[in-house]
């Protein structure tokens, strides 16, 4: 059998030069929106400091971001339906520049209704986004290599998250508590300092913007069947009943809730267990462990992205999350510096979840129904605001921070199963016709 080869001006090298440049424009963004979730959640003490907030009206901050999530997630499913994925992605960035501009009169005012407006605005963008690139980098390409490419381009998501933190350390410097000397001139730099970052954010983007309304991005095979098949095809099996009939992609859903809810704990939780658990331990220094915690979540994804071309993603899916419970475990126990260290390591094999979850989910779906599961998989997120509640009420009960973590045993055990069967149940009938 003769090698098929393409030279450079061949239809076949044009469509993947195409497919090249459509990847790394729209892995881009997820680094935007990484570093921006983790900027929104390192501004909660800051701007109940500075704008003299109680600790729930600065909770609102996450209340308006995850919420906004969950609001945009089908409606910008919709819109995918309708003008394709590039519809869906300059949705989500016209949306995430008008955000970032609306601080501008928020902090101007130093109006926190004002700025929740602005968070609000700028996550029904990254809601927008996370809907359209997660399944278009998903199924842009081979089957065999959707997971590989996904925890690609959510590497890029989890090095924006490290960055976030990083710029709100330059913005913040040293706090002033309300009443201190030198208060008022704190709270004018911190508001001047937030209002420079996200004119910058949405400078960047603005120019983004421009460059996907100017690009032609290559359609997913699945997309141009549907197209060539007419609306009767595209409407098939895609409503949201029609999808959640479908075991692998209920119980997929489901998942990603339960994981996105153990994420959230452990990196919430992870300052308090560490000064609860280790003797001698500082605000500092765990600070910096969690910066340790991070960088292996992120080191996690990249080191994965080779086997995961190499060997079954839900196996691998299955022995990652399998691991993960045990650590968590142990966190539970309350071991001292040992549960501290297992809760750090854990995240390394935390680093694949998400992503995983997500391209397993959106297996043996083409066109209209993956715009469909992928909105649900978006909302999902929402696990990250309603499972803490239940974490918080462990906590309560208890006393201990550690006690909370048994959540993630019995959650990361169902990822896990999920990963080795779950994501299997209904899909090898349809992939052979049945």
């Amino acid at each position: 059998m003769a090698l098929k080869t393409f030279t450079k001006d061949s239809p076949g090298a044009r469509k993947g030069s195409k497919a090249t440049i459509a990847i790394a424009l729209v892995t881009s963004l997820f680094f935007i929106w990484g570093l921006t979730m983790n900027l929104v959640n390192g501004l909660n003490s800051p701007m109940g400091n500075y704008l003299e907030l109680s600790a729930t009206e600065a909770s609102f901050l996450q209340v308006a971001y995850y919420g906004a999530y969950f609001i945009m997630a089908i409606p910008a499913s919709m819109v995918a339906k309708r003008y394709g994925y590039k519809g869906g992605v300059i949705l989500g960035l016209a949306l995430f520049v008008i955000g970032s501009f609306i601080t501008v009169p928020a902090t101007n005012a130093a109006s926190f209704t004002l700025f929740l407006v602005s968070m609000f605005v700028i996550a029904a963008g990254a809601s927008s986004l996370e809907a359209n690139c997660n399944p278009y980098i998903t199924k842009l390409g081979d089957e065999k290599r959707e997971a590989m490419r996904l925890n690609l381009a959510q590497g890029f998501n989890g090095v924006g998250s490290m960055v976030g933190p990083l710029i709100l350390a330059q913005i913040l410097t040293t706090t002033v508590a309300v009443g201190q000397p030198g208060f008022d001139a704190a709270k004018l730099g911190f508001l001047a300092n937030m209002r420079t970052v996200y004119i910058v954010i949405g400078v960047v983007l603005a120019v983004l913007l421009a460059v996907f309304v100017i690009v032609k991005l290559p359609t997913p095979p699945g997309d141009e069947e549907e197209m060539a098949a007419g609306d009767e095809l595209a409407d098939k099996g895609a409503s949201i009943g029609a999808v959640l009939k479908r075991p692998h992609v209920s119980l997929g859903i489901l998942a990603e809730f339960l994981y996105v809810g153990v994420q959230t704990i452990g990196f919430s939780l992870f300052s308090g267990i560490a000064l609860a658990e280790w003797e001698g331990m500082t605000a500092s220094t765990a600070a910096v462990l969690l910066s340790v915690l991070s960088l292996l979540f992120t080191i996690g994804r990249f080191a994965s992205v080779p086997m995961l071309a190499k060997f079954d993603a839900g196996k691998m899916l299955g022995a990652y999350m399998g691991i993960a419970s045990l650590l968590f475990l142990v966190t539970f126990l309350g071991l001292g510096p040992l549960s501290v260290a297992s809760l750090i390591l854990a995240f390394l094999f935390m680093s694949i979840g998400y992503p995983t979850v997500f391209s397993l989910t959106l297996g043996g779906l083409k066109g209209a129904a993956v715009k469909t599961v992928s909105s649900l998989l978006v909302m999902s997120i929402v696990g990250g605001a309603l499972v803490p509640i239940l974490a918080g009420a462990l906590i309560d009960a208890s006393g201990s921070q550690t006690f909370a973590m048994i959540i993630a045993v019995p959650s990361l055990a169902f990822v896990c199963w999920y990963g080795l069967k779950g994501s299997k149940i209904g899909l090898e009938e349809k992939r052979h016709g049945a």
